[in-house]
């Protein structure tokens, strides 16, 4: 049985000092391991409940895990008041919260991290999953892959979202179908995929402002946001890891030459979830990667 905690850790914004709490999750123990612990964050719009697995990387190579949810989601404080408050909902204020969480977890000095805020947070490694340099190559990105889906799948996306009708079950559909390419490839999607997203439903306080609502362009705080000046400060070791069919497959390219120290790995039957696409090729890849040269 792996040694579990979950808890709630103090966070206070840092432009008005209101005080909130950051639920997090840990697989084994910071204080006893000889391994240097991993803190993932997850992507937009999601919780942590879709990163339970990594419990394997605890299990088979003793790395403590970190899992916790951003401000906004899962089971984090919420604030609903300020929906669409861009001044709000920025990413400086989920750096914080992590770095807050970091603190009060006491792994300042000895953390690796799977995550894009690295640059201002100490750090050993870092792992970039299925990343994009910029929203503006994200988009280009996932406007490329909607090409390539089967037409009838494509016209009626681009028929209900021209006709405004995207609330429409004809609509989910297509969605759900173009998210099989290039999400989640697999037939059925585990449960805890299916239980992040019942999190994300049911407050959206956080994902509408920061990204938006639509599912190719991002409108929200995060709409201008890009690596392509600062990915070269990144001096840590890195790990690329993505997907052929991933909807970001493109947008992660000038990472590949902008990062001193990267290493890329690629998976050929995942799209954008490689943990659940290949999962012993994914856990093994990056444990090993991990734990080499501490």
């Amino acid at each position: 049985m792996i040694e579990t905690e979950s808890g709630r850790a103090p966070f206070t914004l840092p432009f008005d000092g209101t005080r909130a709490e950051t639920f997090y999750m840990v697989f084994g123990n910071l204080q006893t391991s000889q391994q240097i612990p991993l803190v993932v964050c997850h992507g937009g719009r999601a919780t942590h409940h879709y990163l339970k697995s990594l419990s394997q990387i605890t299990e088979e190579y003793s790395i403590p895990v970190v899992l916790y949810d951003q401000l906004g989601f899962g089971l984090s404080s919420h604030f609903p008041r300020e929906a669409g408050n861009a001044s709000f909902w920025t990413i400086d204020v989920l750096v914080e919260q992590l770095r807050q969480l970091i603190n009060y977890l006491g792994i300042q000095n000895d953390i690796e991290l799977a995550s894009k805020p690295a640059l201002r947070v100490g750090l050993r490694k870092l792992v970039l999953w299925s990343p994009a340099a910029s929203t503006k190559l994200l988009e280009e990105s996932m406007k490329q892959r909607r090409e390539m889906l089967p037409a009838d799948i494509r016209e009626t996306l681009v028929k209900h979202e021209t006709e405004g009708t995207t609330d429409s079950d004809e609509y989910g559909k297509a969605m759900l179908a173009s998210m099989h390419e290039n999400f989640c490839r697999l037939e059925v999607w585990p449960d805890e995929l299916l239980e992040s997203f019942s999190y994300s439903d049911k407050d959206s306080d956080a994902g509408s402002t920061l990204f938006g609502i639509s599912p190719l362009a991002i409108t929200g705080s995060t709409k201008d946001w890009s690596s392509l000046q600062t990915a070269h400060f990144i001096t840590v070791p890195t790990m690329i890891m993505n997907g052929q069919y991933d909807w970001s497959d493109e947008a992660l390219q000038p990472l590949l030459s902008s990062i001193p120290v990267v290493e890329w790995v690629k998976f050929a039957d995942s799209s954008h979830l490689l943990h659940f696409e290949e999962t012993e090729k994914f856990m093994k890849t990056l444990s090993t990667w991990l734990v080499r040269s501490k």
